[in-house]
């Protein structure tokens, strides 16, 4: 079984706890809210797709929806910003899987919750919500397997919210951006 250490009273060796043998797995409400973005697109396209058909309009709803892909593809101000939007989906998926590899859990096993994913200048920018047990220093000791796991980053930035500790926020660099933290 694997262990870890336990500080103790200054002065004194670390005694060793053993640690859950892998990380939770997560309530079927957890499943959804985590792949809530891919759960609204895939049932947005059916809905449509059946309304479309039902109608007898399925070629025009096609032809709309290929004008649009194409306008989009074609503009880019919007491809950027669809970009960014779908990296920041993935960038989200990226880090918790991350996380789970780099083993940042607490003792019964419970994952970080991801609040939000922002585009940045930089790259994305990720809030996490770190369960009793678990919080920035756990997190950036993880920083190379996060880096690792989301695709393209050159490198990782881990900081925390200075009113709620509880708060840790992943910065995914991707670009270089000059006095990106201002601190």
């Amino acid at each position: 079984m694997t262990t870890s250490p336990r500080v103790g009273p200054p002065g004194e060796p670390p005694q060793y706890s053993p640690l859950p043998p892998e990380v939770r797995r997560p309530l079927p409400t957890t499943v959804l809210w985590r792949w809530r973005y891919e759960s609204v697109a895939v049932i947005g396209i059916s809905t449509c797709g059946l309304l479309a058909d039902h109608a007898g309009r399925l070629s025009e709803t096609a032809l709309v929806a290929a004008i649009g892909a194409a306008f989009i593809a074609s503009t880019p101000p919007l491809r950027r910003a669809v970009a960014s939007r779908v990296l920041c989906i993935v960038s989200a998926h990226r880090v918790r899987t991350g996380l789970a590899h780099a083993w940042v859990h607490n003792r019964y096993g419970r994952l970080p919750a991801i609040l939000v994913t922002r585009p940045t200048d930089y790259g994305e920018s990720v809030t996490l919500w770190c369960p009793a047990g678990v919080g920035q220093l756990q997190v950036s000791a993880a920083a190379g397997v996060l880096r690792d796991a989301c695709w393209g980053a050159q490198h990782v930035q881990v900081t925390t919210d200075p009113r709620r500790r509880h708060l840790v926020t992943v910065h995914v660099v991707r670009r270089a951006v000059d006095d990106m933290m201002h601190g």
